[in-house]
């Protein structure tokens, strides 16, 4: 019965070690002096997109084979990790980055972590994998063990990537973000590092993300065919 999954596991496997590969320190590289930064940044989102796309077709036609089960618990831990879950991705994705491939223009400034950075310095990676911890346990299947492990592994793993791959570069930008912020929510300020300060556009991205929160309520009947609000 297990050779019903080899698709979603194929699709999976790619999806999170495509990611590694195409970033790892040796390939990056020479992808950059090959296809310049822009070229590169384009294959690696069109291969995120074309990846993606297939694991979640496989899902959806993977069939139910139980493991523990979707507990009345787990589905109460999403409906209450997924706003914060939103707010970190939205904000995440809206505000200047200055850990993503072309953040240097962010590292450079005198604030090196605006808005949501000062929470935590990888928001868009912490808010994938409180989504996918949630949604794992409250779907105990072979397809969701696969899936949202899948997005747990990436995430968690893709944030220890990111740090070892600038701690080897010895970069005094990014030691300046490091020492104003922290992977774990909120601990550099409770630290007395860094000190909370959002601007009304930060207030205004997490309202945001609260709104794609009510979006993914209303669509998920639609997308994965599980209605939490309304009936079809």
């Amino acid at each position: 019965m297990l050779t019903e999954f080899n698709d979603l596991a194929a699709a999976s496997a790619l999806f999170v070690c495509g990611h590694f590969v195409l970033s790892s320190l040796a390939l990056r590289g020479r992808l950059i002096a090959t296809l310049g930064q822009t070229g590169y940044l384009a294959l690696y989102s069109l291969f995120a997109i074309a990846a993606f796309t297939w694991m979640i077709w496989s899902y959806r036609l993977a069939p139910y084979f139980w493991v523990w089960g979707s507990p009345e618990w787990a589905r109460m831990i999403v409906f209450a990790v997924m706003p914060l879950a939103a707010m970190l991705i939205t904000a995440g994705y809206l505000t200047p980055n200055p850990t993503a491939v072309m953040g240097g223009y962010v590292l450079s400034r005198d604030d090196p972590a605006p808005g949501i950075f000062k929470v935590t310095r990888h928001p868009v990676m912490l808010g994938f994998a409180l989504w996918a911890a949630a949604h794992l346990l409250a779907n105990g299947n072979v397809a969701g063990i696969l899936l949202f492990g899948s997005l747990l592994i990436l995430a968690v793993g893709g944030i220890a990537h990111i740090e070892a791959r600038r701690r080897v570069s010895h970069d005094p930008a990014w030691q300046r973000l490091t020492a104003v912020t922290s992977i774990v929510p909120f601990a550099a300020i409770l630290a007395g590092r860094a000190r909370f300060s959002f601007t009304p556009m930060d207030w205004t991205r997490l309202a945001l993300g609260l709104g794609l929160y009510a979006a993914l309520l209303h669509l998920h009947g639609w997308a994965f065919g599980i209605y939490l609000v309304g009936k079809p």
